[in-house]
């Protein structure tokens, strides 16, 4: 691996994001600006922008000459400034969104299923339960149904990935992928309970607790514990061989085999 090649990566990476995030906060405060705002004179400016940038459009390709191409293109500018923008910040948009849905869609499932059974009452949880389920679920639901889970963002996400041709000339479904992949959830994951773990043998020792209640603590260490279980299944289930169909051919075999001799 080229150190200097991927510092240099990394410092262009973090520009291009700031950039974006930067472009993102000033487009969101403008729409909440516009929205807010009593006074709509703003469309007429907006809809005059429009008409002057159709007109000297038209004037240019029906009357070619210099003073309307300048005339034209000082017009167009700020559109165009904007378009670039919008464009610029869309991979970074699309990048961080879908990884917020991502994990919102792994949380919201096991939140759903304790919010029913609080509702109907059909269990009595406590609050240490109830994290445990969230942090189990969550965790081993993003790593084997991660392809899933980021089909359904593509499909009904506002981006709309899959559907639309625009979206697809950015291929963010690709750009997403190569950051939530299994293997970089897993590492994150692992990365995570480690670092709580740490903290939380730390406090142990001390006779403390991460939570004011340290059952908690406990259920996120057997939460981790389920995933690491979990986790080895899938990696050894690669390795299970045992196929119905060859089963019974081996059983045929040996059965009439023995009739053979």
């Amino acid at each position: 691996m080229n150190i200097k090649k991927e510092s240099k990566s990394t410092l262009f990476l973090l520009i291009i994001i700031v950039i974006s995030l930067i472009i993102m906060f000033f487009l969101s405060m403008g729409m909440e600006h516009l929205n807010n705002s009593k006074n709509y004179s703003w469309i007429f400016y907006f809809l005059g922008y429009v008409v002057s940038l159709i007109l000297f459009s038209w004037l240019h390709k029906k009357f070619p000459n210099k003073i309307l191409e300048y005339l034209n293109i000082g017009i167009s500018f700020p559109l165009a400034l904007a378009l670039f923008l919008f464009q610029f910040a869309i991979p970074t948009m699309g990048l961080i969104l879908h990884i917020f849905l991502f994990g919102l869609f792994t949380i919201a499932l096991p939140l759903l299923l304790i919010r029913t059974n609080e509702y109907f009452d059909y269990v009595n949880l406590t609050e240490q339960t109830n994290l445990f389920i969230i942090l189990t679920f969550a965790t081993c639901v993003s790593v084997a149904f991660y392809k899933q889970i980021l089909n359904f963002i593509y499909q009904f996400g506002p981006f709309r990935v899959k559907n639309s041709e625009k979206m697809k000339k950015f291929k963010l479904d690709e750009l997403t992928e190569y950051v939530l992949n299994k293997e970089n959830i897993r590492f994150i994951i692992y990365s995570s309970f480690f670092i709580y773990l740490i903290v939380f043998s730390f406090q142990f020792l001390q006779n403390s607790s991460v939570f004011e209640i340290a059952e908690k603590d406990r259920a996120v260490y057997q939460s981790f514990l389920c995933f690491l279980a979990f986790d080895r299944l899938l990696l050894n289930s690669k390795r299970f061989i045992l196929m119905p169909s060859e089963l019974l051919k081996r059983m045929i075999n040996s059965i009439t085999q023995n009739e053979k001799e």
